[in-house]
């Protein structure tokens, strides 16, 4: 729920906030709701990029206690610690170029020189910002309470994931311009740098949850690293997913791993992949059913200015996991 932050009494336990965090929450506190709004848009995004999906991030919902699929080193939490990051950089950078807080502004203007008949002006989102907050907040959580950082395997894959969400959210800022001139003519350019809509970043997110790499630990110079398992990959780049546990299949409950099964999911029987009822369910067989919803139709226009429509009833055939 959106609320305004005035207090700083508002940055209490309650919300779950670390020491760190309830700091910088006093800090900042006008860049707050943002912050919210940013866990909710991870949240929103991680559900629907596996929604036809065996795993389906039900269990996001229920952080900061943090459930046994997301405590385990499975590439499913690598995924959601990728999410929450890039989410947080991606709002709060936003957020300081449409004038959110005083805190931050626009973007620093790129100091090379432009490529091609424009030039650098208007309000890019503020990145290097986004970065530094996104990146105190979050490892927030990887801090013991005398500050120093935790180097249990957990805490460095976790640290390892939220930078790379920061760093995917660095990679998809793309060149955004706007034309000037007499009717409408593009004598004058202008160009900022400009963050895609989150979903496309959440869509990268999935690409490397699938091309995520196991790695276990070892000593290098008495210093404890995170390497890959698999011989012929020597190095980790910064913007891929790393987990250490491999995933169960989620076809059946068991607390253990945190899977909740799918029983009773909603599945496709026409389709193959893995929103079809073959995959969703298992092999355990579906149940088809039918479904009636009301729905707005033939809808008119009628100057002016209002919109007239009829309501509808349509027949969904619908199948669920046995």
């Amino acid at each position: 729920k959106h609320k305004t932050w005035e207090n700083p009494k508002m940055c209490s336990k309650a919300l779950g906030l670390l020491p760190r965090q309830r700091r910088i929450c006093k800090q900042h506190l006008e860049i707050m709701s943002t912050i919210v709004g940013a866990s909710l848009l991870s949240v929103e995004t991680c559900q629907n990029q596996f929604s036809d999906r065996r795993w389906n991030c039900s269990s996001i919902s229920q952080v900061p206690s943090v459930p046994r699929d997301l405590s385990r080193g499975t590439r499913e939490q690598a995924y959601v610690y990728g999410i929450a990051s890039a989410a947080l950089t991606h709002s709060v950078a936003r957020a300081c170029s449409i004038g959110v807080t005083r805190k931050c502004s626009c973007g620093a203007l790129p100091n090379t020189a432009p490529t091609g008949a424009f030039k650098w002006g208007g309000c890019g989102d503020d990145l290097h910002f986004g970065m530094a907050l996104g990146r105190a907040f979050t490892d927030a959580s990887l801090k013991s309470k005398k500050g120093k950082s935790k180097s249990s395997k957990k805490a460095m894959m976790n640290r390892h994931n939220f930078a790379a969400g920061r760093k995917i959210v660095e990679s998809s800022l793309t060149t955004a311009c706007k034309c000037h001139g007499v009717s409408g003519s593009c004598s004058i350019k202008t160009c900022w740098k400009s963050l895609p809509d989150f979903d496309s970043i959440g869509a990268t997110l999935k690409n490397r949850y699938a091309l995520a790499v196991e790695v276990k630990r070892k000593r290098k110079k008495k210093q404890k690293v995170l390497v890959p398992i698999m011989k012929n990959k020597k190095t980790i780049r910064s913007d891929e997913l790393i987990y250490y546990t491999k995933s169960p299949d989620y076809c059946s409950p068991d607390a253990k791993s945190g899977s909740i099964g799918t029983h009773n999911r909603l599945c496709d029987k026409t389709s193959r992949g893995s929103g079809g009822c073959d995959v969703m369910c298992c092999g355990r067989g579906y149940d088809s059913f039918k479904m009636e919803v009301m729905e707005r139709c033939e809808c008119k226009y009628y100057w002016c200015c209002y919109v007239k429509c009829k309501t509808c009833v349509k027949t969904l055939n619908l199948s669920k996991c046995r």
